[in-house]
């Protein structure tokens, strides 16, 4: 039986998607797993998937003095990562992104075994910029991408076949079937701002809604009452999508493309330039641009701009769901399958 390594961790937007190909591969591949400490191992661990670990580090803006280590672990994550691929001899490895793919990448070269990779945003992070000289096949959401360079296969983003099933199924939260339902989410980390200015306005947001709100670890200030449910994470998000008609929160890659495949308008809260590459304004500005989703700037954020965003967002709401019937949204799961299968047979 033939071997893949898959890599790729740091969020859940990394880890998911990898989770999702394993599911259907697992049959007929033999899989492990390459990645750091981070949410990944959890992840693999408990679903019994073999799971190696490298030294990683993360590049942080503005942090210089920190950031001076990183050629040093890099070199030490590479040859760490080089021993495990001659050990496995897989016959392929596919690289979800995230710092920790980009060690196991270039061992991958070195050995030259096959890379495919996957590339979520609008454009490409750093990691992905330098692997997609080091693989063979570099897989995009965004058909954008395609043009730049003769390796970049459009793909769509990858789903597991849960997310193309509409049932709602009989829900754990408290809701109104009389009211829309809001799905406030940080992304899988959760983030502290949005949080600081939803509490406020929970009480004044459901007299109008539903709200499911996905805090994040450790963040849950405001227990579950009336139809305001407060979870700190959630696995199964594809069973909340089909519960929520609006999202509000960051544009990551993750989060934005599945509300995308399930047809939920956004008010989306990009992160910062400073806090991040940009990659979230520009994955925001992409579904604006369809007419899908609005955007709320960081440094206007205050709980009453977020409560009057909401509020008029809800009149224009039935334009934005008819604007989804206009587009092809599809899920790149059984492309990026169909590209494994062609490299293996070789």
């Amino acid at each position: 039986m033939k071997k893949i390594v898959f890599t790729g961790g740091g969020t859940l937007g990394h880890v998911m998607p990898n989770l999702y190909l394993i599911e259907e591969l697992k049959f007929d591949y033999e899989i492990e797993y390459i990645g750091s400490e981070g949410i990944e191992k959890n992840e693999m661990i408990k679903r019994n998937i073999k799971y190696h670990t490298i030294p990683t580090i993360k590049l942080v803006r503005g942090k210089i003095f920190q950031n001076l280590k990183i050629p040093f672990v890099l070199i030490r994550s590479i040859s760490k990562a080089k021993k495990i691929l001659k050990q496995l001899k897989p016959d392929l490895i596919f690289s979800k992104g995230g710092y920790v793919a980009l060690p196991v990448c270039i061992a991958g070269r070195m050995l030259k075994i096959p890379i495919v990779a996957h590339e979520s945003d609008y454009s490409f992070g750093l990691a992905n910029k330098i692997i997609l000289r080091l693989c063979n096949t570099m897989c995009v959401n965004f058909q954008n991408l395609e043009k730049k360079n003769k390796k970049i296969i459009y793909t769509g983003p990858i789903f597991s076949k849960e997310y193309e099933n509409d049932t709602k199924l009989s829900s754990k939260f408290k809701l109104d079937n009389t009211k829309k339902t809001i799905l406030i989410i940080g992304g899988s980390l959760g983030s502290k701002k949005i949080n600081e200015v939803v509490f406020p306005i929970i009480k004044d947001l459901i007299k109008k809604f539903n709200i499911i709100h996905i805090t994040g670890k450790g963040n849950i200030k405001l227990k579950s009452f009336d139809n305001y449910n407060a979870i700190e994470m959630c696995e199964n998000l594809y069973e909340v999508y089909n519960l929520v008609d609006i999202m509000v929160g960051r544009s990551g890659a993750g989060v934005t493309s599945e509300c995308y495949f399930k047809k939920i308008p956004m008010i989306l809260i990009p992160l910062q330039n400073k806090a991040s590459r940009g990659d979230q304004l520009q994955n925001a500005r992409y579904y604006e641009d369809l007419k899908v989703a609005d955007i709320l700037r960081e440094e206007d954020l205050t709980p009453t701009k977020l409560y009057n965003t909401i509020i008029e967002f809800e009149k224009h709401f039935q334009d934005m769901k008819d604007n989804f019937k206009k587009l092809n949204i599809v899920n790149g799961k059984q492309k990026v399958i169909d590209i494994f299968h062609n490299i293996l047979k070789d």
